[in-house]
């Protein structure tokens, strides 16, 4: 291998190093920047236009010195086409119709030279070789009329894509840096179209001079990224930033809500306990009447005992909804819970004595995953409401199906009752903490039903119309078989 050989096929390993480099770097970025991609495209081209260079070199015969020549003509008319789509990108003025343009020039090219008609082996020209002392061989073919109007065009192409260069270069140092770079590189190739041309004995420059373009671009897209990374330490300093005053803003506001909240608990707990304790004072002011009949007196003592134990409910439900929900996940036997649980609700209440429970628990998962005694507080709190709406006599069936949360194995439970139903306002309201439609009523029986069952991981529904009772649809976990 010749000395000059050796230096065109370095200048091969590392244009197509540069090639492989930046179309990984193409492939791994998430924005697939199109630069990247058709500067390693015309990496590759001078890489085979610099490998037809090496094999010139060494050519001894018209057959060798035809297979090399083809080669640099395929670099190059590929690498021409690629620099007209890089420069488009590079200038931010993307022109598709003579990109296209010069992508189908190029590949009715490279049709030609694999068909051999793109030079003419019959007409040779010399070549010169490196050592002086070796004589020169006529073993490069010349250029078809075909060949020749393709080698314009693509270099008109290529001057196109230098016109827009020029014009940004006006305002764009990556623009000026390129231009330096393809302006030496044009010369080069025109040096090696004249020495070809009239058979001197030179040697061809161009796969030398490839290399100023490769650099200059080579430095502009590594500009381009650093200035990007720069950019994205901006934007992320900057989101760090907005994401801080969120946080702080997001704290000011929950803040202010438990402000709120704990204001309005505390109006909602003085007037629920202003009340009872009213009707308690007068209550034992009237005791104290001297003149009070036996009649009245029990009366007033009825009213001490209801409003006592309308006082002590709401101290109950109060601690019950303000107390942490922290369920102990077991396996909880579903019927021993609501049958239980109903047991509770009655609790001794004569008035209850003809209300029905109907279980209808078939063909649904026999056990639900939670704490057994919040889940049957919540069930016990259902029951009571549904055991006031039906009043003394009535029917609440307890309906059990299968179905699913978050594709995990689930049992909703039903309890419809026959009591007067809620209309579309009161339903709507029905899970507010302290809304009630009872005067003994404290209001917080389905907001404790609703904490323990979302904190179950599960959901409630209640549907209801007036006169045709109502059903609250507790979704729990279920134990998987």
């Amino acid at each position: 291998m010749s000395a000059d050989a050796a230096l065109r096929w370095t200048w091969c390993a590392i244009y197509g190093f540069a090639a492989v480099y930046y179309l990984a770097l193409w492939a791994r970025t998430h924005r697939r920047d199109p630069e990247h991609a058709s500067y390693a495209c015309i990496c590759a081209g001078l890489a085979i236009h610099a490998a037809g260079a090496a094999l010139l070199c060494d050519a001894a015969t018209l057959s060798a010195g035809t297979l090399a020549v083809r080669l640099q003509y395929a670099g190059s008319i590929a690498a021409s086409a690629f620099f007209v789509d890089f420069t488009s990108h590079l200038v931010e003025r993307p022109r598709r119709r003579v990109v296209l343009a010069a992508y189908a020039v190029a590949a009715l090219g490279l049709l030609l030279d694999v068909t051999g008609r793109l030079v003419d082996p019959a007409r040779s020209t010399l070549h010169a070789p490196m050592a002086t002392d070796l004589p020169r061989v006529a073993i490069e073919p010349s250029l078809r009329v075909e060949g020749i109007v393709v080698l314009v065009v693509s270099i008109a192409f290529g001057l196109v894509a230098v016109a827009a260069l020029v014009r940004s270069a006006r305002r764009d140092a990556d623009a000026r840096l390129v231009l330096v770079g393809v302006v030496i590189t044009f010369a080069a190739g025109i040096h090696d179209m004249v020495v070809h041309g009239l058979g001197l004995g030179s040697q061809y420059v161009a796969e030398h001079a490839g290399l100023a373009p490769s650099i200059a671009v080579g430095i502009v897209l590594m500009r381009r990224f650093v200035r990007a990374a720069r950019e994205l330490e901006q934007r992320t300093d900057e989101l760090a930033r907005s994401y801080d005053e969120l946080r702080q803003t997001q704290e000011e506001l929950v803040r202010k809500e438990q402000l709120a909240a704990v204001g309005e608990l505390s109006a909602v707990i003085a007037h629920e306990v202003r009340n009872p304790l009213a009707i308690l004072k007068n209550a034992v002011s009237s005791l104290r009447r001297p003149t009070l009949t036996h009649v009245d007196r029990g009366v007033l003592l009825s009213i001490l005992d209801e409003e006592t134990d309308r006082l002590n409910r709401l101290v109950r439900d109060l601690l019950a909804y303000a107390r942490p929900v922290a369920p102990k996940g077991s396996s909880v036997e579903v019927e021993p819970l609501v049958t239980r649980a109903f047991e509770l609700a009655c609790g001794g209440r004569r008035e209850h004595t003809d209300v029905h429970l109907e279980l209808e628990l078939d063909g649904a998962p026999s056990a639900v995953l939670g704490d057994a005694e919040l889940l049957r507080h919540a069930i016990v709190n259902v029951m009571d409401n549904a055991l006031q709406a039906m009043g003394p006599r009535g029917r609440l069936r307890v309906e059990a199906t299968p179905t699913a949360l978050d594709a995990r194995p689930a049992i909703s439970l039903a309890f419809t009752d026959t009591g007067e139903g809620m209309d579309t306002l009161v339903r709507a309201k029905a899970l507010d903490p302290f809304f009630t439609t009872r005067p003994a009523g404290t209001g917080l029986g389905l907001a404790i039903v609703d904490r323990v069952v979302k904190n179950h991981g599960g959901t409630l529904s209640i549907e209801s119309a007036p006169g045709a009772g109502t059903t609250v649809t507790l979704t729990l976990p279920a134990v998987s078989a």
